[in-house]
């Protein structure tokens, strides 16, 4: 074999590797391909981060060494998860100035960035109890960015009609409804797949409690979802009901928790007002 065709067949191998590593990162993985036994995020279907309402939700990266999932609510405030604001090692929350969001991010681009210059969290919230029972409802953040970047690409509006009335009585027992239906959907950048957004459909809500404040979802949460936008279809649009926070499995049977905006929306209210951002937003339970 001569020189000549031994460098023909190395770029052609070359070639095709890189068709395939590009095919691979857009396409869905087929579920006969999938292991049965290992949770991952390759069952959902990867978003278009360039248009909406995709590109506004995107990384939260925390000093360069982890990253959750976060979302345009306006202007300049992004929604994410109190959790991925904690630093176990400093048992402290991290400095507002160790935070960017990276919005639309994909594959190492970006729509828009912004720093972050300050942020509430839930008022209960305690990073060293992690995800208990008392400490779900606390476990979000609202970001103060120093660029108002929604005004180019956008935010994810409120669900307008969140409440906490309760349902009919299934099998004995009172069931909270938080919305009309409960199917959702749930988005993020997990740890799997870490740069690029994915989208889980046709999910569902599954219980509720805490005055409907925390949510049990059928969603898959992998570690870097949190913070991840739970959304529903309203017509032809996106709406934001809540974010996602933590995983929680029983047996063989695993689900996602999440923090609807019944928990913090007296908090978005006043920023918004602070912010001179104007936003509709549910109504208080």
């Amino acid at each position: 074999m001569n020189k000549l065709t031994v460098i023909v067949g190395l770029c052609v191998f070359i070639l095709s590797s890189i068709s395939y590593a590009q095919d691979y990162t857009v396409r869905k993985v087929p579920e006969d391909q999938l292991p049965k036994d290992v949770v991952s995020s390759f069952r959902r279907n990867v978003a278009d981060s360039k248009i909406y309402p995709w590109r506004a939700i995107g990384r939260v990266n925390v000093g360069g060494t982890a990253h959750c999932t976060g979302s345009l609510v306006a202007d300049n405030i992004v929604l994410t998860a109190a959790h991925c604001l904690y630093s176990k090692s400093l048992q402290t929350m991290v400095p507002a100035n160790m935070v960017h969001f990276l919005a639309g991010y994909a594959h190492g681009d970006y729509a828009a960035h912004s720093r972050v210059i300050a942020y509430e969290t839930g008022p209960g919230f305690n990073g060293n109890d992690g995800a208990n029972t008392a400490n779900m409802p606390h476990d979000w953040a609202l970001l103060i960015l120093s660029e108002p970047i929604g005004i180019e690409l956008g935010h994810l509006e409120f669900h307008s009609a969140l409440t906490t009335a309760v349902s009919r009585s299934i099998n004995g027992r009172n069931k909270r409804a938080v919305l009309s239906t409960s199917k959702i959907a749930a988005a993020g950048y997990p740890q799997d797949r870490a740069h690029v957004l994915s989208v889980e459909k046709n999910c569902r809500i599954v219980n509720a409690f805490n005055k409907g404040a925390v949510l049990v979802t059928s969603c898959l949460s992998i570690q870097g979802d949190s913070g991840g936008p739970i959304l529903q279809e309203s017509g032809d649009d996106w709406v934001l009901v809540g974010l996602q926070t933590a995983a929680a499995q029983r047996g063989r049977v695993r689900s996602s928790i999440g923090v609807s905006a019944l928990a913090f929306i007296r908090t978005f209210t006043s920023l918004t007002a602070v912010t001179n951002t104007e936003t509709p937003a549910p109504s208080e339970p």
